[in-house]
């Protein structure tokens, strides 16, 4: 059960599949008691979310000046 469990929270962090992936997976390998499964799927998606809000403008000036045209001049 511990391991569906985890199985359940990782499948709720992927920014595509998210809830719509993590929940029918707990129900489909019978991941007992359901509740608990959609509570840790919910948490699961919410990890990610201080990560990204954190570190987005940084990754997005950092690919902007990365593969800008006049990076391409000086290297």
């Amino acid at each position: 059960m511990f391991k569906k469990m985890i199985l359940v929270g990782l499948i709720s962090m992927v920014p595509i599949i998210e809830l719509r992936g993590a929940i029918p997976y707990a129900v489909l390998w019978d991941a007992q008691p359901l509740w608990l499964a959609i509570l840790i799927a919910v948490i699961g998606n919410m990890i990610p979310v201080p990560f990204i809000y954190l570190f987005a403008r940084k990754i997005l000036v950092w690919r902007s000046i990365a593969f800008s045209p006049a990076w391409a001049v000086f290297w």
